[in-house]
């Protein structure tokens, strides 16, 4: 029997592969412990004047809280800078 592969599915191995980057990231840029959990994923944006795409990363701390950080841009388009503008975006 032979696997078939999703002709529709996006590069898999690229976008595991940037959401651990991403983690990492998020981690140093928030100085997150191994305790905390960092989840990134990339959804549809259904919203008015929304870009189709948006990253949300979700910071799950050992203390119980949580916090996302939003970025509009499809999940392999995201840098650094990105994540550091979320970040200073969230803040109140």
């Amino acid at each position: 029997m032979t696997l078939k592969t999703n002709p529709l599915a996006r590069s898999g191995s690229a976008i595991v592969s940037q959401a651990r980057i991403m983690k990492d990231w998020t981690r140093e840029l928030l100085f997150l412990s191994e305790d905390d959990i960092v989840s990134v994923h990339e959804i549809a944006c259904a919203l008015p004047n929304c870009p189709p795409k948006e990253t949300v990363i979700l910071i799950m701390s050992a203390s119980g809280s949580t916090r996302q950080l939003s970025v509009h841009k499809a999940l392999l388009d995201v840098a650094r800078h990105d994540i550091l503008g979320a970040i200073a975006a969230d803040v109140p």
